[in-house]
């Protein structure tokens, strides 16, 4: 009868357990940019380097994202400022912004469907994605961040 009662206590507890909400990890707080590249296939098309050509922070609220920089355009002193900010939706690794404010105009107003990874202080994303959650590999971007303290 104890192991009957055992059982019985034990099923209870692993249906609890499985029914429990699991903690989503927002990217809420400020990131900053230490790795970016552009690939096509396994080719790297571009890579920026923040030592060389600039540096850019992303910040994250509950609903909203903003990010500004700044990028070397040459190898003289010139620079380009970049910012941006919209909305974003995060279903698991899903990511979706839409932009609202961008420094490229034809990007405003436009919809973004990414990979988000965070792991520990580090968060990743990849772009774009196809209907499936996967990245299109003729033509992609990976970006890596970490966590400002």
């Amino acid at each position: 009868m104890k192991a009957v009662k055992f059982f019985f206590y034990l099923i209870v507890l692993f249906t609890i357990s499985s029914c429990t909400q699991h903690k989503k990890i927002l990217p809420i707080g400020a990131w900053k940019l230490v790795f970016a590249q552009q690939m096509s296939g396994d080719s790297v098309v571009n890579k920026f380097s923040v030592d060389k050509n600039g540096t850019q922070l992303k910040i994250w609220s509950e609903n909203n994202f903003f990010f500004v920089g700044r990028k070397k355009m040459d190898q003289d002193t010139a620079f380009s400022d970049t910012y941006g900010s919209g909305t974003y939706k995060l279903t698991d690794n899903q990511y979706q912004e839409v932009v609202l404010y961008h420094h490229n105009k034809l990007v405003v107003n436009t919809v973004i469907n990414m990979i988000l990874e965070i792991k520990g202080d580090t968060l990743t994303q990849s772009w774009p994605v196809d209907q499936y959650g996967k990245v299109i590999p003729a033509n992609y971007y990976v970006e890596k961040y970490i966590r400002l303290k």
